[in-house]
């Protein structure tokens, strides 16, 4: 058992919270980039130093333990005074905040709405019907299929985004969220996907 995986009930209020964080895509959609931005960065700001306070305050680190623990993994829950850790939320404004600067409205949108709806589906599948995990990862076959699958419909509905660029940057994203490492996944995925779908589209 790998110490940052959570209880069934845990992982499905997790990926319940996270999937509120579709109001960023959305917002980024209706908005725009630089609306959006205006938005996201003191989020993301506020985030980070409330994470930069629990490492660093007592008091800070056991009311997030008390209010929130339960829905954190053990890596995002270092002793006070230890080193800084983001959890998972700032990671997510982190992702946002990138990808509305570096692309597109359009594919900023669509790679975090993929990898938010792509990744609670894997967590929630793999870890109820998981079986076949892939060698030195934590992730499991059935996981990455839902993902791939989940992934590859929401980018084949997305407006004006062609059959085989959904497919490529569903795919793409399934891999990124297979490996463990360089990054967190919740910046890793979406950051790929994007990418992929933007190269894509630039040479198709």
């Amino acid at each position: 058992m790998h110490d940052d995986l959570l209880p069934f009930n845990a992982e499905l209020g997790r990926k319940a919270i996270h999937l509120l964080a579709l109001l960023i895509p959305a917002g980024i959609l209706v908005w725009g980039r630089e609306a959006a931005l205006f938005v996201l960065v003191p989020l993301t700001v506020l985030a980070l130093a409330g994470d930069i306070l629990r490492a660093r305050w007592t008091p800070m680190a056991q009311l997030v333990q008390k209010l929130v623990g339960f829905l954190m993994r053990a890596k995002e829950l270092p002793p006070a005074g230890s080193h800084v850790v983001l959890n998972g939320a700032t990671w997510v404004l982190l992702a946002s905040t990138l990808l509305a600067t570096l692309f597109t409205e359009h594919i900023a949108a669509a790679a975090l709405t993929m990898s938010m709806i792509g990744d609670a589906m894997a967590a929630l599948v793999g870890g109820r019907f998981g079986r076949v995990r892939w060698p030195k990862s934590k992730r499991t076959l059935e996981g990455s299929a839902a993902f791939f699958s989940t992934g590859f419909v929401i980018i084949v509905l997305w407006p004006h985004m062609p059959l085989w660029v959904g497919a490529a940057g569903a795919l793409a994203a399934t891999v990124a969220e297979v490996v463990d490492d360089p990054l967190n996944d919740n910046l890793r995925v979406p950051l790929i996907a994007a990418f992929m779908l933007h190269v894509c589209l630039q040479t198709g």
